[in-house]
């Protein structure tokens, strides 16, 4: 009895941030479920379930919020191949997009973010980037240029 009473508490916490991840990018908690399902498809292979990345693939937990404190790194987030070459529409890239800076960004996500729209989203994705690896690291040395010190470290 007490395993289920503490497996109800953890399922109502995370349900809790969830819901909160989801108030704070403008999505209703009804769009969890697909967008989740999307994130499986399309991101998970290379980010791992939690974000975490892997070899060459950057880890964005509490890290990639930092792109969008400079224009240039908000339009990587939705040029970089993955995204930009989604099998889903520009809305729901731009509500993938959403859910994963609040539900991976942590404190690196900045308190005015703007959620993507898919007409944004359609836009950027029409010019996708083909040089990820250097466009990355330029964009790292000028986030440290603009807002002190910016690493890409892995925990």
């Amino acid at each position: 009895m007490k395993h289920i009473v503490t497996k109800i508490c953890v399922l109502a916490a995370l349900f809790s941030v969830s819901h909160q991840s989801m108030a704070s990018s403008g999505l209703s908690p009804n769009a969890l479920p697909k967008i989740r399902f999307q994130y499986q498809m399309f991101c998970q292979g290379c980010h791992v379930g939690d974000g975490r990345g892997g070899k060459d693939v950057p880890d964005m937990r509490n890290h990639i919020g930092t792109f969008l404190s400079i224009p240039d790194g908000r339009r990587y987030l939705i040029q970089v191949p993955g995204s930009a070459n989604a099998a889903i529409g520009d809305a729901d890239l731009a509500n993938l997009m959403n859910w994963i800076v609040t539900e991976f960004g942590g404190s690196s996500t900045p308190d005015d973010f703007i959620p993507y729209t898919g007409e944004e989203v359609g836009e950027l994705r029409k010019s996708p980037l083909t040089e990820v690896v250097d466009y990355r690291k330029m964009l790292l040395q000028k986030i440290a240029l603009n807002n002190g010190n910016v690493t890409e470290e892995r925990e």
